[in-house]
């Protein structure tokens, strides 16, 4: 996966958890911590819910290691440059990015 589709799923994730938080008014690291202590009954939801934080967990993981890679990898070719941070503005959430060629994020190097 790329860091582009793997901050999607992460985004996607969110929008889930949220609204099991706000149909339930409890926030999900504070559900895990008490499904992980045994204190609620199975439920469709529960699953679900559970589900969806523990595969938000292994994306921010995948996140941060591909994250580390890419800055790694600039550094082995010599790029020592500060990054531009550029909002990617005017384009639809589920639209591709569009980008210069050679640019893989919005702060990637020129």
């Amino acid at each position: 996966m790329t860091l582009e589709e793997i901050l999607q799923d992460i985004h996607g994730l969110d929008v889930r958890l949220r609204e099991l938080e706000q149909q339930y008014g409890l926030l999900s690291d504070d559900l895990y911590t008490l499904y992980r202590l045994g204190e609620f009954e199975q439920s469709r939801d529960l699953i679900r819910w559970v589900g969806y934080y523990e595969l938000r967990q292994e994306r921010r993981r995948a996140y941060d290691a591909a994250l580390r890679e890419r800055l790694l990898s600039w550094r082995d070719i010599g790029i020592r440059t500060t990054l531009p941070l550029r909002p990617r503005s005017g384009r639809s959430p589920t639209a591709p990015a569009q980008r210069p060629p050679g640019r893989t994020t919005p702060w990637s190097p020129r």
